[in-house]
């Protein structure tokens, strides 16, 4: 006899974005990613508080407006980058040309006014076709990467996703799409710190045999923008709010002659900002003489000073709050190369 599977293997699996045009208005996937991914419906069914002569609900529930979120996780890849960075940051990035055939997105968000958003269309699915979900109008609410400790291994990003809406119930996902077979994937083994003293000399100076790790945090803190514009609408975001963004990197340094000044600078009764690079230059190369790269810039103060222990030795971790430097001219700036033309 033939015996059917159950349907729903967790390794057929798959999550695809495509770039919107127009806000909410889906579009078809053109990227897979090799990132676990969860979607979550929240719709704040509600009972009704009311007095009814029985222990029991006894009146239908309703619902209130629809919350649509995700979290993916994974490793970074050079040519994933970009998704992530135009989803928290802002739209209309496009690359420019580097070594022949690599390309550099630079990401410089505002801070005196509004960047606008840039928006996807996403596909969550299976093997249990009749369970495909597709979300529209979404954006990054926060973005987390993390630097890891002892083996160096991939950075790891961790994306918290806002939606505006769901596409009808079961969706067809965009077919033919495959994972990138061999991507180039961001190590932390291949990261840089530079701390400087002035914005002209940010990148400068190298900080070495120090950071044991390290984790960037980005929250958007979004405030979803709803309207009652009568039924054919009901519930439906009609936009994103930018709230107060919040920069915060955690490092965790070996007690060396340069950690240990910036915890003099921490203790410092007249804090003292820091000029601060992150720069991971791969071995693999995006064109002639380019390699692969990410360079995380940022001036900032730090906040807190914990004591930590890393296997036989004490440690020093320090946590940097960014601000918006106007000799800088940018809250923070993010540069990707890689191969990948456009979004």
């Amino acid at each position: 006899m033939s015996l059917t599977p159950i349907p729903g293997v967790t390794k057929l699996k798959a999550f695809q974005l495509g770039k919107e045009t127009t806000f909410s208005t889906q579009v078809a996937a053109t990227r897979r990613f090799g990132w676990r991914a969860t979607p979550t419906i929240d719709e704040h069914v509600t009972d009704p508080a009311a007095d009814t002569g029985t222990l029991d609900p006894a009146i239908k529930p309703y619902r209130l407006a629809t919350d649509y979120t995700a979290q993916t996780v994974g490793e970074l890849y050079a040519n994933d980058a970009p998704y992530l960075w135009s989803a928290l940051i802002k739209a209309g990035v496009t690359p420019s040309t580097v070594g022949l055939t690599g390309k550099q997105w630079d990401y410089l968000p505002a801070s005196t006014s509004q960047d606008n958003w840039e928006t996807f269309t996403a596909e969550f699915y299976d093997d249990a076709t009749a369970d495909a979900f597709t979300f529209t109008g979404g954006v990054l609410d926060s973005l987390q990467l993390t630097f890891p400790q002892g083996t160096l291994a991939p950075i790891q990003a961790t994306g918290n996703w806002r939606f505006a809406a769901a596409a009808a119930f079961p969706s067809t996902p965009t077919a033919g799409l495959t994972v990138d077979a061999a991507p180039t994937p961001f190590y932390a083994a291949d990261t840089e710190l530079f701390i400087d003293s002035t914005a002209g000399g940010i990148g400068g100076t190298k900080i070495t045999n120090a950071m044991y790790d390290a984790a960037v945090n980005i929250s958007n803190n979004i405030d979803v923008k709803r309207f009652a514009n009568g039924n054919s609408t009901r519930f439906q975001a009609a936009n994103y709010g930018r709230g107060a963004r919040l920069m915060e990197t955690t490092f965790t340094f070996a007690k060396t002659t340069a950690a240990l000044a910036e915890v003099a600078n921490w203790l410092n009764a007249n804090p003292v900002e820091r000029f601060i690079s992150l720069r991971t230059t791969s071995l693999a190369f995006a064109g002639l003489g380019q390699p692969y790269l990410q360079d995380i810039r940022f001036g900032g103060y730090w906040f807190t000073r914990t004591p930590q222990d890393v296997n036989t030795n004490t440690a020093e971790q320090l946590v940097c709050h960014q601000i918006y430097d106007a000799t800088l001219t940018y809250p923070f700036k993010v540069s990707v190369v890689n191969t990948l033309a456009s979004l």
